[in-house]
């Protein structure tokens, strides 16, 4: 009986129509390692992630576009919270979406100057969540909008939900050799980001404007770029007395980068160096040996000054 209960739903499932499944695809990649740092030893994910996209017709030359992503910890075998979850729909006008999405400011900047496996970073906001985001691209360039309506830290409790952050982000390809990139950000909710005198994540938020630009130019598989960003708190919400020492204030950060091959060893290289100005000048460097079938083996150093203790991981990466 078992069996022949197994024999029917296997049946019905081969039933239905493959339209169904046509325009989906499942994606992932499984990261785990060591991780060296401080004395310590231990096994950690690397990022992990597993998602599905697809796309459908939607008629009048319209398609609609789908996408959700959610981390996997390898670690414990957990699954920490979501990367990814978009709707849209996209056409000659470019596209139009809802959800949560990689950000302008990433896409834009974050592309050229935050290519690490787990170590690096490009200071944007990465992704954000509560978003319509409008995008266009060309072979000349790729423009985006964001709008973020909801409340701080997605609190939609907040008697001002209404549009908490803007972004914007535009890059330019110069020939066939670099691109340019800009961006910017106006939140009008920021949490505590190195800028406050305590440091202390609780005690207030302000807004904060951000306006960062990154260059890179690419030779013979030689890739180098360079960027700054300047972020400017300009003043905290009526009533907060506690942030008035950082109106006003500006933090500076300088990047540079580069990245290729070893010769004929069929290793790659990245190097990231990152100054905040009185702050720190953490740097990264890492190297990629590709095993073919999707599969590489990783090493990644974390040279983090007094910021964080520094950090080796050594880790392998299947990408299915």
């Amino acid at each position: 009986m078992r069996k022949l209960l197994v024999t029917l739903a296997l049946a019905g499932t081969l039933c239905i129509p493959s339209v169904v499944f046509a325009e989906a695809s499942w994606y992932g990649s499984l990261r785990s390692g060591l991780e060296f740092s401080d004395g310590n030893t231990s096994v950690v994910d690397i990022g992990s992630r597993w998602g599905i996209k697809g796309s459908a017709e939607a008629g009048e030359g319209l398609t609609a576009v789908y996408r959700f992503e959610h981390k996997i910890s390898t670690a414990d075998a957990s699954m920490p919270g979501g990367r990814l979850a978009y709707v849209g729909l996209s056409g000659g006008f470019g596209s139009l979406t809802a959800g949560q999405i990689w950000s302008a400011s990433y896409n834009s900047v974050g592309a050229i100057t935050d290519n690490s496996w787990w170590t690096g970073s490009s200071q944007t906001s990465a992704r954000h969540g509560n978003v319509i985001s409008y995008a266009f691209s060309n072979d000349l360039m790729s423009l985006q909008m964001d709008a973020n309506y909801g409340g701080p830290a997605g609190d939609d409790t907040d008697p001002n939900n209404d549009l908490q952050k803007a972004e914007f982000g535009l890059s330019i390809n110069v020939g066939e050799i670099g691109k340019i990139a800009v961006a910017h950000t106006d939140d009008k909710y920021s949490y505590d980001n190195n800028m406050t005198a305590d440091n202390d994540a609780d005690d207030t938020s302000w807004r904060t404007k951000t306006n960062t630009i990154a260059g890179q130019v690419s030779v013979a598989g030689l890739r180098v770029y360079v960027g700054s960003q300047k972020e400017k708190a300009v003043g905290a919400p009526a009533g907060n007395n506690s942030a008035t020492d950082i109106a006003d204030k500006e933090q500076k950060t300088t990047f540079f980068g580069s990245s290729g091959s070893l010769g004929d060893t069929g290793i790659s290289y990245l190097f990231q160096w990152r100054d905040i100005k009185d702050d720190h000048k953490p740097w990264m460097l890492g190297l990629y040996k590709s095993l073919g079938g999707g599969a590489s083996l990783n090493i990644e150093h974390a040279n983090n000054d007094d910021d964080s203790p520094d950090a080796t991981y050594v880790f392998l990466a299947v990408g299915f």
